[in-house]
């Protein structure tokens, strides 16, 4: 059997688990709210952290642009009358105090015209020459690696009134741009990059990793990556929590102004939720130390809370058990003990009290004293057992009362019985010997009877044979009216048939004439139609006069029919009148034996029923005497009970 609890431990167990639930909740929502807000905080920083740098980078290459702009406008570049020389000593000397790897000019095929030793000789197979000659505008290249180091070109166009003569090229150190990247620093081992229209990165921190090309939907291939990816593309702002390689990054990206690049940053999560997972250990050891010290507290109330009430519990087991007497402890320790004890004390004391009245109460009963009150010293709902005693009291006396009542009734009616049964038992005398004369004519009836049913069983037997007969004829006429009825339902179908062929008859003639008239028509190509179509009539003709023989013989052996049916039909209703008498007959008869045998069992029933009434009368003589001897007996009893009914006491006096 499981053992109980006590009350010390319930309640220890109930607050504990209410403190170490709520602290778990409060944990893991303060643990998960603290995620939440650190990733949305994380990805706002980061989304402007990455439009930012975008800006930058875009300023850099508006920068380049400017540069290249400035240099188109010198004027041995732009005036028709420069020598290729000039042209040549411009760009040397812009070259030596602006950053470029090498400057050139081109013409509309992408041929070299002018530039220094670096400068390629052409530019047709660049993919910035395909975009000047689509936008005639400023064009930006994207980063490429050449005689040992990473360039970025800017070429824009020459235009004298207002057409494209010429392309100026000039490539720039990639410094440029990785310094922008480089300044990006989340995280330990964060990065930064930029990505073409295509997904492709072109730039990195660290321009050994951009040898490979690698593309961005190939290198994170997820459901969900694809979908952040198609965002870059589409130049969008944004900032994303996504998975790499397994491992839970922070993404954001935006667009480089005046370019079709986007600026990639990502950082794992787990740099960023170091110092969080510290803190939400911190917060889980305070949690436990806080549940110790409050399980301390409650453990301490507890054992007051228990010491207090063991006091009443104590008295209240002695109590289930019978205990009235020992008196009860008062607790001092708290309000509601002291008051739970004190309660217990007068509660023990009532009781007491009331078990005495109850005692004094059933002692007058069980001494036969029913004239004596019961005290009225009960309290609250005490008072429904003097209510209760009060009533047993009363319901004695009123009991007692109809006894006496009951044995003066049996006294008169003991006397009353006994003469009845003196006259009973001369009655049961003189009906047995009436019963014995009724019995000897009963026997000579059945001796009638007898006769009767051999005479009816003869009549049953002739009658069973007559039926037997009627019942044969009857089924041979209804062979024969059933074989009638099939052969004019035959002569009908013939009848329907020989209308059929007299109507093809009338159709076939029709048609033969019709062919004479067509066979007419043709002339001397039709005679030989106009022959088959005579023979056809001449046919048609005699199988409408046959068809009117077989007509008139149908209808004669149709009238004949329908006679010989009324006939049969007549004939039948005659055998089912006669079959009716016949099952009548055998009614009759059969009735006349039920009859019998119902006259022969009533006279057994009589018979037996007569034995039955003779047992009773000598039963009834025997009951009669017997009672006389009872009813003696009774009245004998009838005066004891008086006797004792006169010794008991009861309320208004003794009985009467």
């Amino acid at each position: 059997m499981k053992k109980k609890r006590s009350i010390k431990q319930t309640i220890e167990f109930y607050v504990m688990s209410v403190a170490i639930i709520l602290g778990a909740l409060l944990t893991i929502i303060m643990i998960i709210s603290s995620f939440i807000s650190t990733d949305k905080i994380l990805l706002e920083d980061l989304q402007l952290i990455a439009k930012t740098s975008s800006q930058n980078v875009g300023a850099n290459l508006h920068l380049l642009t400017d540069r290249m702009a400035n240099l188109s406008q010198e004027r041995a570049l732009s005036e028709e009358g420069s020598s290729v020389q000039e042209k040549q000593e411009v760009l040397i000397e812009r070259e030596t105090r602006i950053e470029f790897v090498w400057l050139g000019g081109y013409d509309l095929s992408g041929k070299k015209l002018y530039g220094n030793e670096e400068a390629p000789d052409s530019i047709a197979d660049k993919k910035y020459y395909t975009y000047l000659q689509q936008t005639g505008n400023v064009v930006i290249d994207e980063p490429y690696y050449e005689n040992d180091i990473w360039q970025l070109c800017v070429a824009l166009p020459m235009s004298k009134g207002g057409e494209v003569v010429s392309y100026l090229v000039g490539s720039y150190k990639y410094d440029m741009l990785n310094d922008v990247l480089t300044n990006i620093n989340i995280g330990v081992t964060g990065d930064s990059y930029i990505i073409n229209e295509e997904g492709t990165i072109i730039a990195d921190k660290d321009p050994q990793s951009m040898q490979n090309h690698e593309n961005i939907y190939e290198l994170f291939n997820a459901k969900k990556n694809k979908k952040i990816f198609d965002n870059m593309l589409n130049f969008q702002t944004g900032s994303e929590s996504t998975y790499l390689h397994g491992v839970s990054h922070y993404v954001a990206y935006a667009p480089v102004p005046g370019t079709n690049w986007t600026l990639v940053i990502d950082a794992p999560r787990r740099e960023f939720q170091a110092t969080l997972f510290f803190s939400v250990f911190v917060c889980i050891i305070l949690a436990v130390l806080l549940l110790l010290a409050a399980r301390y507290v409650i453990v301490r109330m507890a054992d007051s809370i228990s010491d207090s009430l063991s006091l009443a519990t104590g008295r209240l087991t002695s109590l289930s058990e019978g205990n009235l007497k020992d008196e009860v402890v008062l607790a001092e320790t708290n309000e509601e003990a002291q008051i739970l004890t004190g309660a217990l004390a007068k509660t023990i004391a009532s009781m007491g009290h009331y078990i005495n009245d109850i005692e004094s109460s059933l002692g007058y009963l069980s001494e036969g004293d029913y004239s004596q009150e019961v005290p009225d010293s009960f309290n609250g709902d005490f008072v429904a057992i003097r209510e209760a005693l009060n009533a047993i009291t009363e319901s004695l006396n009123e009991t007692m009362r109809r006894i006496n009542r009951s044995s003066l009734a049996v006294n008169e009616n003991s006397s009353e019985v006994s003469g009845y049964a003196k006259r009973l038992y001369d009655g049961s005398v003189e009906q047995e010997v009436a019963l014995e004369r009724l019995i000897d004519s009963i026997q000579r009836i059945t001796e009638q009877i007898e006769h009767i049913t051999e005479n009816a069983a003869q009549v049953t037997l002739c009658a069973g044979g007559a039926q037997d007969k009627v019942d044969q004829g009857q089924e041979q006429m209804d062979d024969m009216l059933a074989t009638m009825h099939d052969i004019y339902d035959n002569m009908q179908e013939i009848i329907k048939i020989s209308q059929l062929i007299e109507e093809i008859s009338s159709q076939t003639s029709l048609l033969a004439l019709n062919a004479s008239i067509e066979a007419a028509r043709a002339g001397e190509s039709g005679k030989g139609f106009a022959v088959v179509a005579q023979q056809i009539g001449i046919l048609s003709e005699q199988t409408a006069s046959a068809l009117k023989q077989t007509g008139s013989i149908i209808a004669q052996a149709n009238i004949s029919i329908e006679k010989g049916l009324r006939t049969a039909d007549a004939t039948a209703e005659s055998f089912r009148e006669i079959y009716q008498a016949a099952e009548k007959f055998t009614g009759i008869s059969n009735s006349m034996a039920e009859v019998v045998d119902q006259q022969k069992q009533a006279v057994t029933m009589v018979t037996e029923e007569a034995d039955k009434v003779l047992e009773i009368a000598n039963t009834n003589r025997q009951l009669a005497q017997e009672t006389d001897e009872t009813a003696a007996l009774s009245l004998t009893q009838a005066e004891e009970l008086g006797e004792v009914v006169a010794a008991v006491k009861l309320k208004g006096g003794a009985l009467e």
